[in-house]
Order: C-alpha cells, then structure tokens, then sequence
C-alpha cells in the first residue's frame, strides 16, 4: 500500500536495512512531467519512490486512454525489469520525485534464486499487488461516490504541499472535470465529512464511507 510519508531516512527504509548498510540502489531525482517510462518499453531499471507521486497511465493502439493510476512513497515502479517484459504503462513524474533504482538482473541476483522462498514470496507479493491495481475502477458509480471513494484512500494526493498532485490529474483520474470535483468536495465538505480548505482531509471515514456505499449503490 502507499504510505502517507517520504522515505527520508535510509535507516528506516527497508531496502536500506536489509542492505546493512551497504545499499544496492542508486538515488536519481525526477522533475514533474517526466517519463520514467514508457508505455511497451523493457524497462532495465525497478525503482523504489522515496518521495514524490506518479502516473501510470495506458492507451489503447489508437490512442484511447485506457486507465491511469497514481502511485506514491514506498511503491515499486517498473518491476518488468525483474522479467524482461514491456510495462503496459507510461511513467510518468506528476511532481518531483525521489526514486532509488536497481537493474533487474541485479535485483534477481539480490533476491536469490528462481524457486528460492525469497524470489517466491516477491512474485506472489508482485501478482497481488498487480491484482488488486487492475480491480480498482475509480470511474465506477456517479461523481460523489467516486470523489467520496478517493478520498478516502487517497486524500493525501490533494494535500497542501509541495508535492501535492494537481486537482485536474485527479478529476481525470475519476473520469470528471476538475469544476464537478470542487462542487463534489464542496458538498462533502459542507456535511462535515472532509476539511478542503487546504488541500483534503477526511474527518469523518465511517460517515464518508457510507455516503460512498450509497451513491454507488444507487
């Protein structure tokens, strides 16, 4: 799952820890706006985000927007890289990123053998993660629902800060314009349900869950 926070100790980084000291993974910084990867490219690279948020977006062979995702601190960008294949998505920095990176082949060696445990459990975690990203249809039920629904995963994504996502990436994201998600925020926040003065904070989950469950119910 993403975390709310940056990884900004290598002392409290998991990859950091198990490397005892001696990390594998080079750091690199992105600017917003740019590819990390493309879309049918074989990525040689798998990158950790310690700081920042992306895009994972795909087109159809005539351009038709397929699906877009974001991901943020502590996820994994690009584990094609672990077997060679094409990413079905384009990367892409939606603010300044902090990633740590390493070759594929060098993260295999690291990992250990095909049918080790270590390799195992990763591929599992890998499929499961790759699951549940394909299950989540943000555009399902009407825009309150959808708006309710997000935020309560990931309000930090509209969060006053520097690294905040931009309003109408997400009103793409749930498939609306970004005026239908003010007025949707505007009205959740009117019920007591967030706090969008700054950016959004949820302040009632289970009222706001509720409202979720109905609208796309109905």
């Amino acid at each position: 799952m993403l975390s709310k926070q940056p990884v900004n100790d290598c002392n409290c980084c998991g990859f950091g820890i198990a490397s005892q000291g001696k990390c594998r993974l080079t750091p690199s910084t992105r600017e917003p706006g740019s590819t990390i990867c493309a879309q049918g490219e074989r990525p040689r690279t798998v990158h950790f985000v310690k700081e920042g948020f992306v895009a994972l977006s795909s087109v159809s062979p005539r351009g038709a927007e397929l699906g877009l995702t974001l991901r943020g601190p502590t996820s994994l960008l690009c584990t094609e890289a672990l077997h060679g294949e094409a990413s079905p998505y384009e990367v892409r920095a939606l603010s300044r990123v902090r990633l740590c990176g390493i070759g594929g082949d060098a993260l295999s060696q690291w990992v250990g053998p095909e049918k080790g445990a270590s390799r195992v459990v990763l591929d599992l975690l890998l499929n499961e993660a790759r699951q549940q990203r394909d299950e989540v249809n943000w555009r399902q039920g009407d825009c309150l629902a959808r708006v309710a629904r997000f935020a309560l995963a990931h309000a930090r994504f509209l969060a006053e800060r520097p690294n905040a996502v931009r309003k109408q990436v997400v009103a793409r994201l749930l498939g609306m314009r970004p005026e239908t998600l003010s007025r949707c925020l505007t009205r959740l926040e009117a019920d007591g349900l967030v706090d969008a003065s700054r950016g959004v904070r949820v302040l009632d989950a289970a009222r706001l869950a509720t409202v979720a469950a109905e609208e796309l119910a109905a």
